[in-house]
């Protein structure tokens, strides 16, 4: 029995308390604590219980020279980690540098109390017909001449032939109602018993696969000797848009489901999790379960709980998915990639491939990176060979890649055309909706106008407390600030001169949807974006509406430029290509022709040839010459050549500082004297790293906070992390520092 546990406080995330305290087992507990329970613990001066988890046990310790607390509470019969996540949770540690509470937060699901985890046994209404025929026939009788009872008669001589049915399935069925139901049970014909669901694993429906073509067959087998053979491999898989990369991992899972194992789907944005969700249910069943960031605690917990007990097969969910503890997992599906929402912003600021690898390294299992636009590091993986690269560079079935137009909007400024729409885009979409065909509009920005311009003394009207514009948003008549979240009434004259002359400028998709209800509302016009899609069923109910083409043209942000599959879209129209093109980021042209490829994929997936409209002020910026020649190998080459010239990654590695405070000199003060740190410890180490800035953040001031960012740039991240860390401490420990917060993260995606 062990007599001795490692605990790990719960609330542990500062450097003085962050390690795992041993305590003392209690003999009447000895025999049910186990590696991975949560347990309370007297912890501090005045022994307040404090909700810890158990990481190590052992028979004995070294003296220590002090009494020992005990245990006091154990607070789950079963462990709710295993070795495994213990071993993925110090790769969280280690990797990030991270507290370890922070780590097992990020592992567990979230809103656990200090009580065990409900495990709820799911039951199910059954409706049956009473044993007693005698009676059964008797009503039916009584009751044969009254015109109400057609629908009884129906649900009686149905369930004399479905003898085991759910209520809910019956229900559902266009002949029964509720009423008929209810009559039934009343007069005795029929009874519901409520029983426990025992979890079955549907049959996979064999014939709902599609039949593959060569490239995506060669794929699939791959994948399927490497799953046979047991083996740890990240593969990326690089298709077109519309070249069936879905159907491959479908088919992959099938395989690895046929061998006993199990699959992560991890997908960027919660608006694709529906059309996933409906295109697995129907091959897999009620083996697969559906994880995302809208579900309330209780359901998010039971859903680990029935990963950890066998009760599901594949789960398709957000970044947070990927600690979902599924047995015997042996592949997890990367779709979209490149998409930089796989990347935690808070703390611990861990990236989804990241854990992904580490989880299939523990299972022997394959990482799929599933892509038409791979991020420049995992192209570069692929290139080197460190990632296996699987490519299909045709659209399946009939379709094609669309045709592209990109259209000047200087030209159309000096032919007297100030509208949102040129006149090439205006004209294709009138085609395409008098063709019967559906459109697609992106425009990366909300609102209906972006900012409020004074004409007389050229005064923009900024947030109080951000360094940005407010925009206009219409259907309130409020501006508001898409960083802080302030509103404020629109004023009549300039806040600065007095000046009756200001004017709303800029265009975002409140304007454009408005635009397009004007010219082209008969055809059913939608807009999707962060203002429409609040609330579980947001997007369900807008795509719902697309999908059926109650709503034939569909203006939105990037949201929609991700993974949709409508195979009625003939047109896609991107309003404003250059907004991303120049901003303060070595992956701004990354990000732009990710994302503008990305939306012409959404056109022409039917067997109708697609267009894609594409309007911008820069026509021959090498984004659009790439687009526009369909060459984008050469881009990658050609970002790659510019990274290794500038010393950015993936031949790097960034170590990013961010201080902010209410106080801009004490922020400038703050982040001057921290850069010194690491200049000094640079050129006194073996190791020297590249110091960049400091300079002030692309955005300066978000919520009254001042912002300003350092950069460290070196070549193996391991020592870059140790050498960032190091100096801070340095820094806290010498420097006395007030009013300002310092933030770091190793390897950032955003760099606002």
């Amino acid at each position: 029995m062990p007599c001795y546990a490692q605990i790990i406080i719960q609330f542990a995330t500062v450097n003085e308390i962050d390690r795992p305290f041993t305590y003392e087992v209690a003999p009447e507990i000895s025999s049910r604590i186990q590696v991975g329970q949560r347990v309370k613990v007297p912890f501090g001066r005045y022994n307040h219980l404090q909700l810890g988890y158990v990481v190590k046990l052992m028979n004995e310790v070294q003296e220590t020279g002090y009494r020992l607390k005990k245990v006091a509470v154990l607070i789950d019969e079963k462990p709710i980690l295993d070795n495994k996540q213990l071993e993925l949770i110090s790769f969280i540690v280690d990797y990030y540098a991270t507290s370890y509470a922070a780590a097992i937060d990020v592992v567990l699901p979230p809103g656990l109390k200090e009580q065990p985890i409900a495990v709820e046994e799911m039951s199910e209404k059954k409706v049956r017909l009473v044993e007693d025929r005698i009676k059964l026939k008797a009503y039916c009788n009584a009751n044969a001449h009254k015109q109400i009872f057609a629908k009884q008669k129906w649900l009686i001589d149905y369930l004399r032939e479905h003898t085991d049915i759910n209520q809910k399935e019956l229900l559902a069925l266009p002949e029964v109602s509720a009423s008929s139901l209810k009559t039934l049970e009343k007069n005795g014909c029929i009874y519901i018993e409520e029983e426990k669901v025992v979890y079955r694993p549907d049959p996979i429906c064999e014939m709902r696969f599609k039949t593959l073509n060569d490239q995506q067959e060669q794929a699939v087998q791959y994948l399927k000797a490497l799953n046979e053979a047991n083996v740890y491999r990240t593969i990326l898989l690089e298709g077109v848009t519309g070249s069936g990369k879905t159907e491959v991992f479908l088919h992959a899972i099938r395989e690895v489901l046929m061998h006993g194992g199990t699959a992560l789907v991890l997908v960027p944005e919660i608006a694709l999790t529906d059309q996933t969700l409906f295109r697995f249910k129907e091959r897999f069943g009620n083996r697969v379960a559906l994880s995302h960031s809208r579900m309330s605690a209780k359901e998010r917990q039971r859903l680990y709980m029935r990963a950890k007990n066998n009760e599901v097969s594949i789960i398709i969910g957000p970044r947070s998915a990927v600690f979902m503890p599924l047995d015997n997992l042996k592949l997890i599906v990367v779709d979209e990639a490149h998409e930089s929402s796989y990347k935690s912003e808070t703390t611990p600021k861990y990236h989804a491939i990241d854990i992904a690898k580490k989880r299939m390294m523990q299972n022997k299992g394959q990482v799929l990176l599933a892509t038409a636009t791979p991020s420049i590091e995992s192209y570069a993986a692929a290139r080197s060979g460190e990632y296996s690269l699987l490519t299909l560079n045709k659209r399946i079935g009939e379709a094609v890649l669309p045709e592209v137009d990109i259209v000047d909007m200087r030209l159309e400024i000096q032919k007297g055309n100030n509208s949102v729409l040129s006149h090439t885009l205006f004209e294709a979409i009138k085609d395409a909706l008098e063709a019967d065909g559906q459109v697609m509009l992106l425009l990366n920005r909300r609102g209906y106008s972006t900012f409020i311009n004074c004409r007389s003394c050229g005064h923009v009207i900024k947030c109080d407390h951000c360094d940005v514009s407010m925009t206009y948003h219409a259907s309130q008549q409020i501006l508001q600030c898409h960083y802080c979240g302030k509103t404020s009434d629109v004023p009549e004259v300039c806040p600065e001169c007095g000046s009756k002359y200001i004017r709303f400028m800029g265009s975002g998709t409140e304007k454009v949807e408005a635009y397009l209800k004007e010219c082209f509302g008969n055809y059913g016009v939608a807009r999707m974006d962060m203002d429409t899609t609040t609330g579980k069923e947001g997007h369900q109910k807008i795509l719902s509406a697309f999908r059926k083409k109650e709503v034939r043209l569909l203006i939105g942000t990037q949201m929609i430029a991700k993974g949709h599959d409508f195979p009625a879209v003939t047109l896609v129209g991107v309003l404003s290509a250059d907004l991303s093109l120049f901003m303060q980021d070595f992956r701004s042209n990354e990000r732009t022709y990710q994302l503008l490829t990305q939306a012409m994929g959404r056109a022409g997936r039917g067997k109708e040839k697609g267009r894609v409209v594409i309007q911008t002020y820069n026509p021959n910026h090498l984004v659009m010459e790439v687009i526009r020649n369909n060459a984008q190998e050469a881009f990658y080459e050609q970002e790659l050549a510019n990274r290794e010239m500038l010393g950015y990654p993936p031949y790097t590695h960034i170590f990013s500082i961010l201080v902010s405070g209410l106080d801009e000199g004490e922020v400038i003060r703050t982040i001057q004297l921290l850069s010194q740190y690491y200049r000094y410890y640079s050129q006194k180490g073996q190791s020297h790293f590249r110091v960049i800035g400091p300079t002030s953040a692309v955005i300066s001031k978000i919520g009254d906070e001042y912002r300003w960012r350092l950069l460290i740039v070196g070549e193996e991240r391991e020592k870059l992390l140790i050498y960032g860390k190091f100096c801070l401490e340095k820094f806290y420990n010498k420097e006395k520092v007030s009013g300002t917060k310092i933030q770091w993260d190793v390897d950032p995606l955003a760099m606002l």
